[in-house]
């Protein structure tokens, strides 16, 4: 018996498309059907995850002993994950072992301008990493750790220092959760493992299943800076209002 007809052919999707759903499903659609455009901001966020996540290169064998035999251990590594015959393949930017155990999944993203706000499409891109920690049986609720912060490739070395440090402290700290702790160079969001994630991944997954056809989320702020705005059918941006930045 074949497995369900996944829309545009594909046999996996990836947890940071689901968080693009979220955040605009219709430019996701458009996105990949007519190729993804790199913009710089893009380029600049890759250039800072590339450097505070790099690391040794291990085998799979070597990783599993690694954490095995040490107390704590920060690894980037991917899961994959079947759910209702989908696979669903996820990598987030660091997993945090302690004991032999995930503890907590770590999550980065950069911005110019939102450090003091989470929002919907970043809280569930890091609570389905943790979804994806508990359903390969690497640890058991991990505490989700989003950090946002400038973009400034120039601070990577002290960032990359600063959030394992931090990460770590309240890790073992008694700190109630949600929590949101500011530093000078990033700001940490701390969250408990959201179960209700699953109700995200169903609405994810209906659009590509095709149980239903690509919402949209306009909004000014958002349609502005969207590369495919001169021809998106949602679209809300005008001239006249190209002054408002509206990214909610």
């Amino acid at each position: 018996m074949s497995g369900p007809v996944i829309r545009f052919g594909r046999n996996y999707i990836t947890v940071s498309e689901i968080a693009q759903q979220l955040y605009c499903e219709y430019k996701l659609h458009l996105s990949i059907i007519e190729g993804k455009i790199q913009t710089p901001a893009m380029e600049m966020g890759i250039i800072i995850h590339d450097e505070v996540f790099k690391g040794s290169r291990v085998s799979v064998e070597g990783l599993v002993n690694a954490v095995r035999n040490n107390e704590l251990v920060i690894a980037t590594l991917p899961l994959m994950v079947n759910i209702n015959e989908i696979t669903v393949i996820g990598i987030p930017d660091a997993v945090l072992f302690m004991k032999g155990v995930a503890k907590a999944v770590i999550e980065l993203k950069t911005s110019n301008r939102w450090l003091d706000r989470l929002f919907d499409s970043e809280y569930v891109q890091a609570q389905l990493y943790a979804y994806l920690v508990n359903k390969l049986g690497l640890g058991v609720d991990p505490l989700v750790m989003v950090i946002k912060t400038k973009r400034d490739s120039s601070a990577t070395e002290k960032l990359r220092k600063n959030i394992y440090s931090a990460a770590i402290k309240y890790l073992v700290s008694t700190m109630e959760v949600p929590a949101k702790v500011k530093f000078r160079d990033f700001v940490i969001y701390i969250n408990g493992f959201d179960r209700s994630i699953e109700a995200h991944l169903k609405w994810a997954l209906d659009y590509w299943l095709m149980h239903r056809e690509p919402g949209a989320s306009p909004t000014i702020g958002k349609c502005a800076t969207c590369e495919f705005n001169d021809r998106c059918p949602f679209r809300v941006y005008t001239p006249s209002n190209a002054d408002v930045r509206d990214r909610t």
